[in-house]
């Protein structure tokens, strides 16, 4: 048996080696400050690659070597952002996991709300990487004449699971510590003003300009950035939560 011990405050004891074992147990330690830090700075960069991008793209055009630097695009699939995104949730979805793990220990009443949260963001992080919401689009859009606001139909679906995820989440706020709930709420306000706010934003200046028109590029690169800062916010607020409730972790690795 291998115990790794995740000390995730600022200070911890030494791992001692089970009873009779030779040495000493092998101990991960975890600055989560520094791993918020890391995390925001990644974010920056990654924004900050893709707003550049559409600047040199509108600067220079296509035409050139650099072609339109597709790989660093906020708005595209299969691009640097989009991985970025998707590992953030996945990464979500981890800690989410580990504190539904916990909970039957201090938090009973929350384990099935962390661990349907915890399943929530492996689909969301599925779905960003494969772009599924992409495919029941253009079928909804030709069976109920949608346009304007409604033209990225696939808000028509999501937009009711969100209000129904919302209501049954409520106690589950007020259940937390107001620090974490707190956060919580900020991150998913963050994260679905982008998603859902500027998706129906964009969607109408698309119906009315296309792909191309300047006010759907800014709502487009402001809605990926929304929903990139409120997913850092979310996971820094998980490490947060896990510093407050665990701050000495051990995981326990066995054949």
């Amino acid at each position: 048996m291998v115990i790794v011990s995740h000390a995730m405050g600022t200070s911890s004891s030494r791992v001692r080696a089970p009873a009779g074992a030779a040495t000493a147990a092998p101990a991960l330690r975890v600055d989560v400050s520094k791993l918020s830090t890391i995390l925001w700075v990644a974010t920056s960069v990654i924004l900050g690659l893709g707003i550049l991008r559409e600047f040199v793209v509108q600067s220079i055009g296509t035409g050139t070597m650099l072609k339109d630097l597709r790989h660093f695009a906020l708005d595209a699939e299969h691009s640097l952002p989009v991985w970025y995104e998707a590992t953030l949730m996945a990464a979500a979805a981890g800690l989410l996991a580990v504190s539904a793990a916990l909970s039957h220990r201090h938090d009973p009443r929350n384990r099935l709300c962390w661990a349907l949260l915890a399943a929530i963001f492996v689909l969301m992080s599925i779905d960003e990487a494969a772009a599924f919401h992409e495919v029941v689009m253009a079928p909804l859009r030709d069976a109920f004449h949608l346009t304007g606001l409604l033209h990225f139909s696939w808000v028509v679906v999501a937009a009711p699971l969100l209000v129904l995820l919302a209501i049954f989440y409520l106690p589950f706020l007020f259940r937390l510590p107001r620090r974490t709930a707190v956060r919580f709420a900020t991150a998913g306000t963050v994260f679905v003003a982008g998603a859902f706010g500027l998706e129906f934003v964009g969607g109408y200046y698309v119906s009315i300009g296309g792909f191309e028109h300047p006010l759907y590029k800014i709502a487009a690169v402001s809605e990926e950035c929304l929903e990139t800062v409120g997913m850092t916010l979310f996971v820094t607020a998980l490490l947060d939560h896990l510093v407050e409730t665990s701050p000495s972790l051990q995981i326990a690795l066995r054949r």
